[in-house]
């Protein structure tokens, strides 16, 4: 089917609708976490490979549809970036953190990187660990998410 009709809304009404949908985005993927959770089984996860094929079928839908998946994965990638893992920055920030709880008394740095690379290879096995699942869906030929 084709991509609803699009709208187009003066300023001061399309930026707090846009706000909206962000907030609303936020919310369902706390409802996924939560509800996954409690069913005790991870949230739904794709990697690279599952973005590029969900793209493929965003595509189809038009430029209006591509828009929104590219703001959803921008918002995604902002809130893990800032999530308290080494290698990112929320773990960056954490050092800083813990760095004025010391009082200004600075981790070494050799400390400092061996801990963001340990996280560094920590987020590249979990990546490969997610593709490893969007291979094994392309190849039972399931759709691209899980």
């Amino acid at each position: 089917g084709a991509y609803p009709v699009t709208r187009s809304y003066p300023i001061w009404e399309a930026v707090p609708l846009g706000l909206r949908k962000g907030i609303d985005f936020l919310t369902l993927a706390r409802n996924d976490i939560q509800g996954a959770s409690s069913r005790g089984n991870a949230p739904a996860m794709v990697g690279p490979i599952g973005i590029f094929r969900i793209t493929e079928v965003v595509v189809s839908f038009g430029f209006g549809a591509l828009l929104e998946f590219a703001a959803v994965l921008s918002i995604n990638l902002a809130f893990l970036n800032l999530l308290p893992f080494p290698m990112l920055d929320g773990g960056r920030m954490a050092f800083v953190a813990l760095e004025g709880i010391r009082r200004g008394k600075r981790i070494p740095p050799e400390k400092e990187s061996l801990v963001h690379m340990m996280g560094l290879v920590l987020i590249g096995t979990l990546i490969l660990w997610i593709s490893y699942g969007d291979i094994l869906r392309i190849l039972a030929g399931k759709g691209p998410l899980p």
